[in-house]
């Protein structure tokens, strides 16, 4: 998925979900993912709900207390694309973690932040920055400029584990576990659903003409669909600050495809409004920010039917685990967190690593270590995601990558639904060549 140069407003459905902390399901006991055309449903704006359930969902409380046990943490939020809540929902996990789980072997989570602007040079300095802070290992967050943080990390040995992956040095790093895929896993299982299972055969596809955009629009939605049996694709690029999508939207109407693939995110509402206006009457799919509550106005009813996939559930799904990840973000986030998958996976990271070092004295964990806990066995939990195996084999050309599944949704009846449960792209995504 494409998350760059998103506005800031469309950046997430669930503005909406926090609100519904206490009242969708807090108490249930059944197990996490909704079966297909079932809804996942956000709701809208905080409600403090009832104590009890929350107490209930959090679970009896277990106080971490003496020396922390530090992770360095680098996260874009300067620059014309920010992503805030990711770090915002990794600290309520950690706050949560220690208060509730005891921390790692009794100890409390400390995290030391430095802020990025997607430059590898800015992520270098931060880099060293947070290295002052003599940290366990690093937890992946958000970060464009990862390339320059990555190269310090390697020269001290660090463990890197969860966060985005972004570009393929982090998803390619010796050292790092990383427990979802954005960008590639969900693009490319999208298109493969797209073809496959709904039976498109041209597509055009609109992407942001930037670095990350092109990559994901170019270098996965584009040559997957081809591969998935997609015969006629019809590229356009928008620039990332354009206001104006008139002339993209003719070119994707004269082609007369399919399926519009709107790779573009802080474009996705005007095009799909157009698209609409336009009378375009073909299959949809996008990205999920497409799927905002604001993005979805903006579209004036363009983006009913859009398909989308995730690497992690819908904040607004019926299971323990998202009832948890909504009583911990009342708790301990602010109240206008945006919750699109990228906080999800901040959420999933730290929860990740409590799961499997929480037990353990920090005072003998080393960097191979840590590595061999992730990489032991197969099919490991993952919060609020598909179970990760960290082999090296879940995506092609990406070996720090422990897990390709996404969840295929869908925008229907101005509600999100399930359309198919967990799925990869498998064979048809091949990454670009160099």
């Amino acid at each position: 998925m494409s998350h760059l140069n998103r506005s800031h407003p469309a950046r997430s459905r669930a503005s909406a979900a926090v609100a519904a902390v206490a009242g969708l399901a807090l108490a249930l006991t059944g197990c996490s993912s909704a079966t297909p055309g079932t809804t996942s449903t956000s709701g809208g704006g905080r409600s403090s709900g009832a104590a009890s359930d929350d107490s209930a969902v959090l679970g009896a409380p277990n106080k971490a207390s003496g020396t922390p046990v530090t992770f360095g943490v680098l996260n874009l939020e300067s620059g014309p694309v920010t992503f805030p809540e990711v770090f915002l929902a990794e600290q309520a996990a950690a706050d949560y973690i220690n208060d509730y789980r005891g921390g790692i072997g009794g100890h409390p989570i400390k995290l030391v932040k430095c802020a990025t602007d997607g430059t590898p040079a800015t992520s270098a300095r931060c880099a060293n920055q947070v290295l002052d802070s003599k940290p366990l290992a690093i937890l992946g967050a958000a970060d464009t400029g990862s390339p320059g943080a990555v190269a310090v990390y390697e020269r001290q040995g660090l463990a890197y584990l969860g966060g985005i992956a972004f570009t393929p040095v982090e998803q390619n790093y010796k050292d790092a576990a990383i427990f979802s895929s954005i960008s590639t896993g969900d693009n490319a299982a999208a298109s493969v659903y797209l073809t496959k299972d709904l039976g498109v055969k041209s597509a055009a596809v609109v992407y942001t003409s930037d670095t990350q955009g092109t990559a994901s629009g170019l270098g996965v939605i584009v040559p997957t669909l081809q591969r998935a049996g997609v015969t006629k694709i019809t590229k356009i690029p928008i620039p990332p600050t354009a206001s104006d999508v008139s002339s993209a939207v003719a070119t994707v109407t004269s082609a007369q495809p399919d399926l519009v693939y709107v790779a573009a995110p802080a474009a996705c509402p005007n095009v799909l409004s157009s698209l609409k206006q336009l009378g375009y009457t073909g299959k949809l799919a996008g990205v999920d920010t497409c799927t905002s509550p604001k993005a979805v106005q903006g579209a004036n009813g363009g983006a009913e039917g859009l398909y989308f996939a995730s690497p992690v559930l819908d904040p607004g799904d019926s299971g323990d685990e998202a009832a948890l990840y909504r009583a911990a973000l009342k708790k301990y986030a602010p109240a206008d967190i945006a919750l699109d998958s990228l906080a999800t996976i901040g959420f999933q990271s730290m929860m990740n690593i409590s799961n499997v070092l929480g037990k353990e004295d920090p005072a003998k964990l080393t960097t191979a270590s840590i590595l061999a806990a992730f990489r032991d066995g197969s099919d490991k939990p993952n919060f609020m995601g598909h179970p990760y195996t960290c082999d090296g084999k879940q995506i092609l050309g990406a070996s720090a990558v422990c897990n390709a599944n996404e969840q295929i949704r869908q925008l229907k009846g101005g509600k999100i639904v399930v359309a198919k449960e967990w799925t990869t792209a498998g064979s048809y995504y091949v990454p670009a060549a160099g």
